[in-house]
């Protein structure tokens, strides 16, 4: 299969060869490896011996490469904002429309190029330009897809060869940890529960959180949010509790704890770990990148260990 990357207008600037792994009416995936010697970014370093395992959509204004070491270590995957790709019997036709993005394999996005892609869309038709900025968000939503289903793979790995047990402790993300961890197939196999402790009050009773942390720190505090942990582990008897508190907004927020202010903890046998984030989306984005947080936070813990 023959590749070809072509700016927006349509000139071929890349052409390289690939190895048809699936395809279908509207998917072609392939697998090219890199042959273009070290590469070092801001953000990935490409080495002779990586792979990319690249999807292209005929009904999709993105494409998305995976890419892996030698070994087979997933280093993430970079997405290409494009026109849906050309594809026949022995090739394949893109043209990037210059805005791209990295998910690492930690969950960690980073969005690239914007300035050249605010250029290009000056020089679209307005229906193009319009069609190419909408697209922004779908493939946005394919790179946490597969972020996700390799955390969770990571995750249930690591909790079944210890023959770990989880559960969650949720305040501000009412539930979307426990709906992200359930995502996977099988994973009742080690996520045996979790408690919504939306009120101070369940915090409490249910999980143990102590007055003297709700009154001295606040419900939204690194404190609390290692205290639900902890609560969780015993009350469900897991060895591992993930929790989440904070302030999703658009209200509830002040100087010193604004709108967007989230902590996340992990406790496990032999590890305890905070991480505090100050969120700029809105209500239902701040839930979701506090729920994604956790993941993340829950997979570097198990790694360490």
């Amino acid at each position: 299969m023959r590749i070809h990357k072509c700016t927006a207008r349509g000139e071929r600037v890349l052409s390289y060869e690939g190895e048809v792994l699936e395809r279908d009416e509207t998917r072609l995936v392939v697998r090219a490896p890199w042959t273009l010697g070290e590469h070092r970014l801001p953000y990935v370093v490409l080495q002779p011996g990586d792979v990319f395992i690249e999807t292209f959509y005929r009904d999709h204004w993105h494409n998305i490469f995976e890419v892996r070491a030698a070994d087979g270590a997933l280093k993430g995957w970079y997405a290409n904002l494009t026109y849906p790709a050309r594809m026949t019997k022995d090739e394949v036709e893109w043209l990037d429309l210059a805005l791209d993005a990295w998910m690492s394999a930690e969950g960690r996005l980073a969005m690239l190029d914007g300035d050249e892609f605010a250029a290009a869309q000056g020089t679209l038709p307005t229906d193009l330009a319009a069609a190419a900025r909408a697209a922004v968000e779908p493939m946005l939503a394919d790179l946490r897809a597969r972020w996700i289903a390799h955390a969770n793979d990571q995750v249930a790995e690591k909790l079944t060869r210890r023959r770990w047990k989880l559960a969650t402790a949720e305040s501000c993300t009412g539930g979307q940890i426990g709906d992200l961890i359930t995502h996977r197939s099988g994973s009742s196999a080690y996520f045996i529960g979790g408690v919504i402790a939306y009120s101070n009050a369940v915090k409490q009773a249910a999980l143990g959180v102590s007055t003297d942390t709700l009154l001295q720190f606040g419900a939204v505090s690194e404190a609390c949010a290692l205290e639900m942990a902890e609560g969780v582990r015993c009350l469900l008897g897991a060895e591992v509790g993930v929790s989440a508190t904070g302030i999703a907004g658009p209200s509830g927020g002040s100087a010193e704890k604004p709108v967007g202010l989230t902590f996340v903890a992990v406790v496990t046998p032999e590890h305890a770990a905070v991480a505090r984030n100050v969120w700029e989306a809105d209500r239902l984005g701040n839930k979701q990148r506090t729920a994604d947080e956790a993941l993340r936070l829950l997979l570097s813990a198990l790694a360490d260990q």
